[in-house]
């Protein structure tokens, strides 16, 4: 037996020959999987005749990152919800045992599986980020530990074309015209303030402070994200009713019996919009306004191009609560007029007679 523990003793030992020689010690391990694993490198280290990295497992590998890297970023509760997932590829499998395979199997399963709260599968996008973090833990590990080596690329899925959809002043108009109150005082607060829309349905009172101009909500990850508020901000929730904890509430058309967990309405009394409850009469708006294609998150891209285009990037990303400034240059999308002001602006700097109108017409005959 080259692994045992010693008579009063907590910790296991390793004891065994190799060309004659005898090799012993402590592993620093009191568990006896992590005990063989050590003395499994250490006769490694001994017949290679040079320093090798120990072994860890998929599990502990995953543990190390969230421990010392991902539970300090900004986006820390999508990541632990990412890690938690991407343990299921082996969580006692060893670090430097884990093939192209058994990713590639992940993909696969993550690929056919349903989104939470929808009725779709998950994009070829949200698998994308989660291999590209089992990439940056497995290179994190590596530094210290035995690892994989993966093709990585090779396991990312083919993303759709950006979509590229916003609202132009006309379409805005018409959609304005098309809302009851209620619900256009949502759409005008997700066009100004370019937050989602749970985000602004469960906005509340107690996060608001219209003195100072600013609010909080709820994004993704269960982080509270700090936006300010504009002059029009402030009086579209100064007008809406006090009537719940959260800001924006619709006057109930049609009483309904209590229902499970839904509370029973009453016709004339208000109410906090549900998650899905308006989505029929978004869907009959959008329809009266002409408006084809259009999703209420392109409200949040209308407004992260609005932004972009009136100052800086970086400007949008703040406004957006985005923790990636890759996340928001896609709502910075370029228009063909953008693109004629910037020639000009720098077709003037080069030749100063740029902004002269130069007549096209023919001289005709001259005299002599």
């Amino acid at each position: 037996m080259t692994v045992y523990k010693p008579k009063n003793s907590r910790l296991y030992h390793y004891d065994f020959v190799f060309k004659g020689n005898r090799y012993h010690g402590s592993t620093g391990c009191a568990a006896k999987r992590d005990a063989d694993r050590y003395e499994r490198d250490k006769r490694t280290e001994v017949a290679l005749g040079t320093k090798v990295k120990p072994s860890i497992t998929w599990d502990d590998a995953c543990g190390l990152y969230w421990q010392h890297r991902a539970k300090f970023s900004a986006d820390s509760k999508t990541t632990e919800g990412q890690i938690t997932r991407l343990r299921e590829i082996g969580p006692n499998r060893l670090l430097a045992d884990l093939t192209f395979v058994d990713f590639n199997r992940y993909v696969a399963m993550r690929r056919g599986q349903t989104a939470r709260y929808k009725k779709t599968l998950i994009t070829a996008a949200t698998v994308n980020r989660e291999i590209q973090l089992a990439r940056r833990i497995v290179r994190y590990a590596a530094t210290s530990f035995s690892g994989p080596d993966i093709e990585w690329t090779k396991l990312l899925l083919r993303e759709p074309k950006e979509r590229v959809r916003e609202l132009t002043d006309e379409e805005e108009r018409r959609l304005m015209e098309s809302l009851g109150p209620d619900l256009a005082a949502v759409v005008e607060f997700a066009i100004l303030s370019g937050q989602r829309r749970t985000a602004i349905i469960t906005m509340l009172w107690s996060k608001v402070d219209l003195a100072s101009g600013w609010a909080e909500v709820k994004t993704k990850g269960d982080v509270w994200h700090r936006f300010p508020l504009t002059p029009r901000m402030v009086a579209i929730i100064a007008n809406m009713p006090k009537v719940a904890p959260q800001v924006f509430t619709y006057e109930c058309e049609r009483p309904a019996p209590k229902k499970g967990e839904q509370v029973q309405r009453i016709k004339g009394e208000r109410y906090p919009f549900s998650r899905d409850g308006w989505r029929r009469k978004w869907a009959c708006a959008l329809q009266v306004a002409g408006l084809t294609d259009f999703r209420f998150h392109d409200l949040r891209h209308t407004a992260g191009s609005r932004v972009t285009r009136g100052s800086n990037i970086k400007v949008a990303q703040k406004l957006l609560g985005h923790t990636r400034i890759e996340t928001t240059s896609r709502y910075a999308h370029v228009h063909e007029e953008d693109i004629r002001k910037a020639m000009l602006a720098a077709e003037s700097r080069i030749i100063p007679e740029a902004n002269t109108v130069v007549s096209l017409k023919p001289a005709g005959n001259r005299q002599k």
